[in-house]
């Protein structure tokens, strides 16, 4: 991934101080509800997401799958039209776990049928619910949460692309967690977080940051495997501390 610059290094904590103190220090830290929404990209399925936190313990995550837009990764016309924009939704409202489908009313077909088309896929994302909350969170906020605390090490300074340099620490959470954190040893910013997903390497490349009310956030988040990018999040529109409604983390029916 990147070769390794010997030498003396600052504590994790010191860089990670760093980190903060770069991404709005005590605006960062008064931050305790954000939503944020964008244009994701899936391989050819293209979507708008909305991410909802609350902390410490609330996320949901809403996205609407346009598969007219992307042809709906090998769909025909038709049964594109027919499915419609589906919005799949998965929800962590403290130790409740959630998730939905919700048709869209040009639907011709029921949710029911999108879990058996799509049952692999929606497995696979609601399995590590708790993980991908833990990775936005980072990414967006470099924080944790009191109930999934992770600890994180120095390991050492790295080359990165550009010319420059990333410090790189390991993190360590509950049960199995684990994910490397590389921060731009100049502009002190996070760039990339790497983890496993199975036996493959995931890297998550951040970039693009804006000020949002004083928080400098990244606007434009990569996954990446092998060389590929494999998913992209566009951030167009952020909300720091929102008032959301009561219930906004409560399945619908409930």
């Amino acid at each position: 991934m990147f070769a390794v610059v010997a030498g003396a290094q600052p504590s994790a904590d010191e860089i990670l101080g760093q980190a903060r103190q770069a991404m709005g220090g005590s605006r960062l830290a008064a931050v305790e509800s954000l939503s944020v929404s964008g244009e994701a990209a899936n391989g050819p399925i293209l979507s708008d997401l909305t991410l909802s936190i609350q902390l410490p313990d609330k996320f949901l995550r809403e996205q609407t799958v346009q598969l007219a837009a992307g042809m709906g990764g090998g769909l025909s016309p038709e049964m594109a039209a027919a499915v419609g924009s589906p919005t799949v939704v998965d929800c962590l409202n403290g130790d409740e776990q959630w998730f939905d489908v919700r048709m869209s009313a040009d639907s011709q077909i029921d949710s029911a049928m999108i879990e058996r088309a799509a049952g692999a896929q929606l497995s696979a994302r609601r399995q590590d619910l708790r993980g991908t909350f833990t990775r936005y969170l980072l990414a967006l906020l470099l924080a944790d949460r009191p109930g999934f605390p992770i600890q994180f090490a120095t390991v050492d300074q790295t080359p990165t692309p550009d010319g420059g340099t990333a410090y790189t620490l390991e993190g360590k959470g509950p049960g199995d967690f684990a994910i490397r954190l590389f921060i731009d040893s100049k502009t002190h910013l996070p760039m990339m977080m790497a983890h496993l997903s199975g036996d493959t390497v995931t890297q998550i490349w951040l970039s693009k940051y804006k000020d949002e009310g004083g928080v400098t956030m990244p606007h434009l988040m990569s996954w990446m495997q092998n060389g590929r990018e494999t998913e992209r999040l566009e951030i167009k529109k952020v909300k720091l501390n929102p008032k959301f409604p009561a219930g906004k983390f409560v399945k619908s029916g409930k």
